[in-house]
């Protein structure tokens, strides 16, 4: 599929909506006038629904055509020609489906995972997975690269945004991000999935944060307040960002980390989307911040854990993480923790148990 054909559906699908879920205008955040309401609206719609439209984020729409010109030029090759990289816990490379945080069933989608670039010095040191580039006659990896950079540059300036609403200094986000393990994920869900199946069940993301461009085609849907799901449909040249796990965890369930899925409208059209997983250094602590316990009743409801000992517990309920990383979870003392709060996934014990942990 040509790149303006794309840019063409790309308009078509967004014009046709009224907006869904609360929409922000990213300048707003940088006018005196404007920045205190953009914070009071940000605030709200990361307590009431966990998700948030951004216009005005600045990133080439060209970009993002190109990305999934050449994303669709990848999935169309065969799984052997996909299939060709390293075992990476599930962080680098191609990845043939996952399954949701305590689904057994895996999601009709295949996806692919780009990371920051490092020198491998830098890659030991971080404990980072190198990234996998593909072996193709375009122009995959600097179109991949090119929209990694767009998305990290705009990432920065929300989390100045979400520092603020937690009552911290602006570059509390920041430092914990910058030259973090981001993650692009580029995702292909095939047209007319079996009856059985779903292209994504419902899900939270592990992140603290989540910024997802425009996709191809509809499918996007959040649970409501009211136990409803409802279609995310945004503005043209619109964001979704919504919250995730280890924000949800500094906040003391203050910001809300929502539930949502991808299911197949029936228009027998294939989609494609990219998103981007934010997440902070490897040891960052992700203890409730006493601020936040006070703004929520002053009892912690959430875990004193690492950014790693999450992340970890959730690789090993997808069935992606290593024999290694599964003994750093084992050892590192988050169990007992997790039990604590009662937030320690079943999935994730049953997995351990079986692999000959104690648990």
């Amino acid at each position: 599929m040509k790149k303006i054909l794309f840019t063409t559906l790309l308009f078509a699908y967004s014009f046709a909506f009224e907006p869904s879920i609360p929409v922000l205008h990213f300048p707003d955040y940088f006018e005196e006038t404007t920045r205190e309401e953009f914070l009071r609206l940000l605030e709200k719609a990361l307590v009431d629904v966990g998700f948030f439209a951004l216009t005005g984020a600045g990133v080439d729409c060209d970009t993002l055509s190109e990305a999934y010109d050449s994303a669709e030029r990848f999935f169309s090759l065969s799984i052997d020609e996909k299939r060709t990289f390293p075992d990476t816990d599930g962080q680098r490379g191609y990845i043939l489906s996952e399954s949701a945080l305590g689904e057994a069933k895996k999601d009709h989608k295949e996806f692919y995972h780009i990371g920051r670039e490092f020198s491998e010095k830098e890659l030991k040191k971080m404990r980072f997975g190198k990234n996998c580039w593909p072996k193709t006659p375009y122009e995959f990896k600097p179109t991949m690269q090119k929209l990694f950079t767009a998305l990290d540059r705009c990432q920065e300036v929300i989390c100045s945004a979400l520092s603020e609403v937690l009552q911290q200094k602006k570059s509390y986000l920041g430092e914990m991000t910058r030259n973090s393990d981001s993650l692009m994920r580029v995702i292909h869900y095939p047209a007319n999935p079996p009856k059985d199946t779903i292209w994504a069940a419902a899900h939270t993301d592990i992140d603290l944060f989540t910024i997802l461009p425009r996709a191809t085609a509809k499918g996007l849907q959040v649970l409501n307040k009211e136990g409803r799901w409802i279609d995310v449909t945004v503005p043209d040249g619109a964001f979704v960002v919504n919250c995730g796990d280890m924000l949800e965890n500094l906040s003391n369930g203050y910001f809300r980390s929502s539930v949502h899925r991808v299911v197949d409208p029936g228009e027998s059209l294939e989609r494609f989307s990219i998103v981007f997983f934010i997440h902070p250094n490897a040891n960052d602590a992700l203890n409730p911040l006493s601020n936040m316990i006070a703004k929520t009743g002053g009892i912690r409801r959430y875990a004193n854990v690492t950014r790693l000992e999450l992340l970890a517990e959730r690789l090993i309920d997808l069935g992606l993480a290593s024999k290694e990383l599964m003994e750093f979870f084992v050892q590192s003392g988050a169990i007992a923790k997790l039990q604590e709060m009662g937030r320690f996934s079943p999935k994730a014990e049953k997995a351990l148990i079986e692999a000959g942990y104690k648990i």
